[in-house]
């Protein structure tokens, strides 16, 4: 699955590859601390792009995450994702980061 920078013109060259796996540990980790984001995040629909108080939302989330679990691979996503949230935008859009499913 891909995270990317979107923005008027569409994605950029700012994007984490992340294994599908990885992610649904994520995803399954928010589930079980009851978040609200993280859970939503399912890979059941199309690519699902997030505005900036929804990334804030999922950074929290992430950094929670990356905080309680030991597993250096999942870290290093988190990291990854959350330095691909601090990027600034290439052009004005309601639209900051996009997740596109397999």
């Amino acid at each position: 699955m891909n995270v990317y920078r979107c923005d008027q013109y569409g994605p950029n060259d700012a994007e984490v590859r992340l294994p599908e796996r990885i992610w649904d540990r994520l995803r399954r980790l928010g589930l079980a601390y009851e978040m609200h984001l993280l859970p939503l995040l399912d890979g059941s629909t199309d690519p699902v792009f997030l505005n900036p108080a929804q990334v804030d939302q999922l950074v929290r989330e992430l950094r929670f995450v990356g905080q309680v679990v030991n597993d250096q691979m999942v870290e290093a996503q988190v990291r990854a994702v959350i330095a691909l949230s601090e990027y600034r935008s290439d052009g004005a859009s309601k639209d900051m980061i996009a997740i596109e499913f397999p």
